[in-house]
């Protein structure tokens, strides 16, 4: 698998999670689902500071410090 495959999965699990999130009913369920995608996001970012993928590949990625109910 490549870089950009790898990107594409990720970012597509942490927008499934987000949008998940806003249909669940469960307050856990949607605290869980959030907190998997913030994981995905900041997993991502951490590739990027190490230099593994370039930040070319995240632009427009919220930053996984961001405050959830406005991603």
């Amino acid at each position: 698998m490549d870089k950009n495959e790898l990107v594409r999965k990720i970012r597509g699990r942490v927008e499934q999670c987000r949008q998940l999130a806003n249909y669940v009913n469960d307050p856990r369920t949607t605290e869980t689902l959030l907190q998997m995608a913030n994981e995905g996001e900041a997993d991502l970012r951490r590739l990027e500071e190490e230099g593994v993928i370039p930040s070319a590949m995240l632009d427009g990625m919220p930053h996984p410090n961001m405050d959830s109910s406005i991603n």
